[in-house]
């Protein structure tokens, strides 16, 4: 049998574009011919959460975007989200509330009321980042601080948005959400007495 070192390629799945994968050589009957098979991809599966583990109204929010086939009725269907988003109290537009690394000015608001659950404000000066923002207040208020921190950053690909924005404005995205965690967790410390 002959054996080869590990070599790097790319990961041909597109759920995993730009991640390196590792390769190592399988045995095989004849020397002459070796099957690269793949051992490990090193980056983060967006597999790893299926839709049936988001919280519900996440879900519902999945399950319309991937009904609509065409990169251009979903990002029409962006601006309609855009349009349902309640208004933010301009005095909300503070630093401490501003979502950074987007191309629009983003603001994003936690209340965590008595029932124990979270509700979103958010605005944006720009329609497209305002669906997006809205996307996410619409999927995440209502949800316990574990059920929004128990959310991994890739439902966004289940989203199937990412043919219709720009890289910065898929990264703004990402960005909004990860903002919205970093509030719950201050919102558990603040209750939990900064433990």
């Amino acid at each position: 049998m002959l054996a080869a070192a590990p070599s790097q390629g790319t990961c041909l799945r597109s759920r995993h574009a730009g991640c390196r994968t590792q390769f190592v050589a399988a045995p095989v009957v004849r020397p002459c011919l070796q099957r690269l098979v793949r051992r490990q991809c090193v980056c983060m599966s967006t597999a790893a959460q299926k839709v049936s583990d988001l919280p519900g109204s996440l879900q519902k929010i999945v399950g319309s975007f991937q009904m609509v086939p065409d990169p251009m009725a979903r990002y029409k269907q962006l601006l309609f989200y855009a349009a349902k988003l309640p208004p933010m109290a301009v005095e909300q537009h503070q630093p401490e509330n501003k979502v950074e690394g987007c191309v629009s000015q983003v603001w994003v608001v936690p209340e965590l009321r008595d029932d124990g659950k979270v509700y979103w404000t958010a605005d944006s000066d720009s329609q497209l980042t305002k669906g997006l923002a809205a996307l996410l207040v619409l999927g995440l208020s209502g949800c316990s601080p574990a059920e929004i921190l128990s959310v991994q950053p890739g439902f966004i690909e289940m989203l199937g948005l990412k043919q219709s924005l720009t890289p910065s404005r898929n990264n703004g995205f990402l960005n909004m959400f990860l903002k919205m965690q970093k509030l719950t967790l201050g919102l558990l410390s603040s209750t939990n007495g900064g433990s």
